[in-house]
C-alpha cells in the first residue's frame, strides 16, 4: 500500500500483499478505521465497495448507502472536483492535509471530512481515509462570529468616538481637557483655540498656567487641585488670558484609566453697553439694593434658581462666597420639600406679595432652624424677591408641616386645588426618599458606600439623589 505526498511521489507504507489477502476487505477497513473516523475502498471506476465509520453520531448522514455508488455522488456539488482530484493518477500534487469535502443530509448541517487516498501494488482498491472535522468547523465558526462581533464593536466604538469628537470640536462653548497630574492640555476644541489664541496655533501639551495672565495663574493651579480632590465643580470668575481676553471658567474632574483629569470650560465675559447693557445694569442695581437691606434677602427666577443674594443670606446659610449660592435652587436651603416652595411661589404669583410664610432652613453645615419668608413677585421680569427672617418664636404656620409632624395629612390637604394631584404625589415621594436617605446616612455614620448598599442603590445613583435633595454636605444627627 502506498500514500501520496504533496510532491506526488509514492511511498511504500510496508503492508505486504499476503497480509492484505489474509485480512480481507472488511477486516482491512476495520483495522484502518481504528486510526481514522471514516474508511472506504474505492475501485478504479470510483465506485465505493466498502465503507466503514466508527462514530454512531454519523448515522444521520446515511454514509453506508454510498456502497455501490460513485464516491463523487456522495458529496456536495462543490466537493465533486476535490474527489476527482483525489482519485486521479498519483502523479498530481496533492495537499498534505488531504481534501476537505462535505457530505449532506436532510435536516442536518453538512458533514465536513478531510479525505486522503492511497494505493498499494496488487491491491485492487484505492484506500480512502477520512477525518471528520465538525469540531474544527464549529471552532472556526465561533472564531469568525467572534471576529465579526469584535469588528462590529470596534466600528461602533470608532463611530461613537467620531461622533463625540465632532460634537467636541464643533461646540460653540470653549472646552479643554486637562491632564490632572502634569497640568497640561490634552485636547482643546476650536472655540477654546479662538478664545485663548485667536484661532491659530496648537494648545495640546502646553501647561495650563501659561494660558492665563500671571496674576491668575496661581488661582487656576489651586482650583485644579481643589477640583481633583473635592470632586465638585469649581467656578472661577474674572480670569484673564495670556492674550488679554477676559472670561469665566468652570473646572470639573473625571476619572480616566485610573487617572483624574479635568474638563475646563471657558465663557467669555461680555461687557455690554448701550441698550444691550441695560439688563446687566438692572441686575447689578438689584444686587446692590439687596446688600442695603437689613435682613437676609435673595432674588430668584420663577423656578427658584438664585439670581442674587446679599451677604446676610450668605451668613445665614454659612456660604463662604456668592459662587456657592448663585445658580442653585433655594430648595437647597429652604423647605423640607419642594412642595413648600411650590406653594410659596404659587401664592406669590397669585397674590403678588406674601408674608409670614413659615418654613425650615438647612444651612451648609446641615443645621436646621425655623424661618419666616416674605416674597414679592415681579410679573414683568418673572423674578421673585425673598426676605428670610430667622424665627425667635413659632408663629402660626401657613406652610406645609415638615415631614414627621402630626399634621402632615392636613398639610397636604391644604394644597388640594392649588397644586395638581400628580405633583403632590411626586413631591411626597421625594419627601419619603429624602427621609430614607437621611436615615441611611445616620445609620452608617455618613458612610456613602454603606448607605448605598442599605438603600439598594449604586453609589453613583446615591450621589445623584444627594445632589437633587441638597444633601451633598449632610452630617448625621448626633
Amino acid at each position: 500500500m502506498t500514500a501520496t505526498s504533496n510532491q506526488g511521489a509514492q511511498q511504500d507504507i510496508g503492508v505486504a500483499s499476503d497480509l492484505l489477502e489474509m485480512l480481507g476487505d472488511d477486516a482491512l477497513t476495520t483495522l484502518i478505521g481504528l486510526g481514522a473516523d471514516i474508511v472506504c475502498l474505492v475501485d478504479e471506476d470510483g465506485i465505493v465497495n466498502h465503507f466503514h465509520y466508527r462514530n454512531s453520531e454519523l448515522d444521520p448522514y446515511n454514509l453506508s448507502s454510498a456502497i455501490g455508488k460513485p464516491l463523487r455522488d456522495c458529496v456536495t456539488v462543490e466537493s465533486v472536483p476535490k474527489i476527482d482530484a483525489m482519485l486521479a493518477p498519483a502523479t498530481r500534487k496533492r495537499p498534505v492535509r488531504g481534501y476537505q469535502v462535505n457530505h449532506s443530509a436532510a435536516g442536518q448541517p453538512d458533514l465536513p471530512v478531510a479525505y486522503s487516498a492511497g494505493t498499494t501494488v496488487g491491491f485492487p482498491y484505492t484506500i480512502v481515509v477520512g477525518h471528520e472535522m465538525r469540531q474544527q468547523m464549529a471552532d472556526q465558526q465561533r472564531l469568525v462570529e467572534a471576529q465579526i462581533a469584535m469588528e462590529a464593536d470596534y466600528r461602533e466604538l470608532r463611530q461613537a468616538e467620531a461622533r463625540y469628537r465632532t460634537v467636541f470640536k464643533m461646540s460653540d462653548t470653549a472646552h479643554l481637557v486637562i491632564d490632572g497630574d502634569k497640568r497640561t492640555v490634552l485636547e482643546a476644541n476650536a472655540s477654546a483655540l479662538a478664545l485663548l489664541t485667536g484661532g491659530s496655533g496648537n494648545l495640546t501639551g502646553k501647561p495650563v498656567r501659561d494660558l492665563f495672565a500671571k496674576a491668575d495663574r496661581e488661582r487656576v493651579v489651586d482650583a485644579i487641585g481643589e477640583a481633583r480632590h473635592s470632586g465638585e465643580p469649581i467656578e472661577l470668575t474674572g480670569l484673564q488670558g495670556a492674550k488679554g481676553t477676559e472670561f469665566d471658567a468652570r473646572l470639573r474632574a473625571y476619572r480616566e484609566y485610573g487617572a483624574t483629569n479635568l474638563v475646563l470650560t471657558l465663557a467669555p465675559c461680555h461687557k455690554d453697553d448701550g441698550v444691550a447693557g441695560r439688563p446687566s445694569s438692572q441686575t447689578t442695581a438689584s444686587d446692590v439694593e439687596l446688600d442695603f437691606l437689613p435682613e437676609a434677602a435673595l432674588t430668584t427666577d420663577g423656578d427658584g434658581t438664585v439670581l442674587a443674594a446679599n451677604s446676610l443670606f450668605l451668613d445665614l446659610v454659612h456660604a463662604p462666597t456668592h459662587n456657592q449660592v448663585l445658580g442653585r435652587n433655594i430648595s437647597t436651603w429652604l423647605g423640607k420639600s419642594t412642595i413648600e416652595l411650590s406653594v410659596l411661589f404659587t401664592r406669590a404669583k397669585e397674590e403678588r406679595t406674601l408674608s409670614g410664610f413659615s418654613s425650615i432652613m438647612t444651612d451648609t453645615l446641615a443645621e436646621e432652624r425655623d424661618v419666616t419668608l416674605s416674597a414679592r413677585y415681579d410679573k414683568k421680569s418673572g423674578k421673585v424677591q425673598l426676605l428670610v427672617f430667622p424665627q425667635a418664636a413659632s408663629p402660626e404656620k401657613v406652610a406645609l408641616q415638615h415631614p414627621g409632624s402630626i399634621d402632615q395629612a392636613d398639610g397636604f390637604a391644604s394644597l388640594v386645588g392649588k397644586v395638581p394631584l400628580k405633583e403632590l404625589i411626586r413631591e411626597s415621594l421625594d419627601v419619603v426618599e429624602k427621609i430614607c436617605i437621611e436615615a441611611a446616612l445616620d445609620q452608617t455614620g455618613n458612610n456613602r458606600a454603606s448607605a448605598a448598599d442599605i438603600l439598594g442603590l449604586s453609589r453613583q445613583s446615591l450621589y445623584i439623589k444627594l445632589r437633587r435633595h441638597g444633601l451633598e454636605n449632610y452630617r448625621p444627627k448626633s
